[in-house]
């Protein structure tokens, strides 16, 4: 049985689904500028080009978005595809750069709150963990998996994740990151280069 969308109308815009609409309003209250399924491209290698109409694009941040509710929502090979500058989806406004890693695509699930932890010996409080968002980036004719983290100021990315390969991709669907393992600014620890 397949579960269909609720189409949701919010700052003019039809979405496809409540979960969409949810990404838009949660845009609005951190000030990040978006535009909504602004256009479609053919993504992919010559002779196995696919549409791709990625959900949002986020200008000041150079950054497309695909939503998804669920893993076994996303087309991996598809926003593989996407994620490389060659053949994938541009970037008008010039290159996400963060570690000589180009940020390409940010990929969103459901909006999940900050949680609590607790030690697991003693059941007492432990801190909070943030929810982690996927992101791919591309380095040195490579697609990487990183991570993303929403901030009051903004979104922090970590794109220094595994490497994704072309002949199988695979990509880890959501993660947590405990707070107190984030290092300055809310980003994780930086690995060495890889």
């Amino acid at each position: 049985m397949s579960i269909r969308a609720i189409e949701t109308s919010y700052a003019g815009h039809r979405f496809r689904s409540r979960l969409e609409a949810r990404w838009a309003v949660f845009f609005d209250k951190l000030g990040i500028c978006w535009e909504y399924e602004p256009q479609g491209y053919a993504v992919g290698p010559d002779g196995g080009r696919r549409p791709y109409l990625s959900d949002f694009w986020l200008p000041n941040e150079k950054l497309w978005v695909e939503v998804k509710g669920s893993e076994e929502q996303l087309d991996v090979e598809l926003l593989f595809h996407a994620a490389i500058p060659h053949y994938g989806l541009p970037n008008p406004a010039g290159p996400h750069l963060v570690n000589e890693h180009q940020v390409r695509l940010l990929i969103l699930g459901p909006i999940d709150r900050v949680g609590a932890l607790a030690d697991s010996n003693t059941g007492e409080h432990a801190g909070y963990s943030q929810p982690a968002h996927t992101v791919l980036s591309f380095r040195k004719g490579d697609v990487f998996q990183g991570m993303a983290c929403f901030f009051a100021n903004g979104i922090d990315i970590t794109p220094e994740g595994g490497l994704v390969g072309d002949d199988e991709p695979d990509i880890r669907w959501g993660a947590r990151i405990p707070v107190g393992q984030l290092g300055r600014r809310g980003l994780p620890p930086q690995r060495g280069p890889r």
